[in-house]
């Protein structure tokens, strides 16, 4: 399946994956499992900057669902389906 996956707010990534938005040939599975994928695809330094130091999502990131989804780390287990769009953002904050 295709899924689309956008970076928001993330040059550091844009950077390591060429683009702001790319499509990604997905064999099934939960944003967790496509999160691994874009891992493994492309390599350490993705991983260095997505990741805390326990492994996790870094705290900074959040995950949305087709533009309206917001899922916290104990929703990665969300299934998708063909056709959806997957937007890892960071947190900004201000005063």
């Amino acid at each position: 399946m295709k899924i689309r996956v956008e970076f928001l707010s993330l040059p550091t990534v844009v950077k390591l994956v060429g683009a702001k938005s790319i499509a990604v040939d997905f064999s099934g599975g939960n944003v967790g499992e496509l999160i691994d994928q874009l891992l493994r695809s492309y390599g350490p330094q993705l991983r260095k900057f997505l990741l805390d130091d326990d492994g996790k999502l870094d705290a900074v990131f959040r995950i949305v669902l087709n533009q309206s989804d917001w899922l916290k780390d104990d929703r990665l287990e969300r299934q998708l389906a063909d056709g959806d769009q997957v937007t890892i953002a960071m947190l900004v904050g201000g005063g």
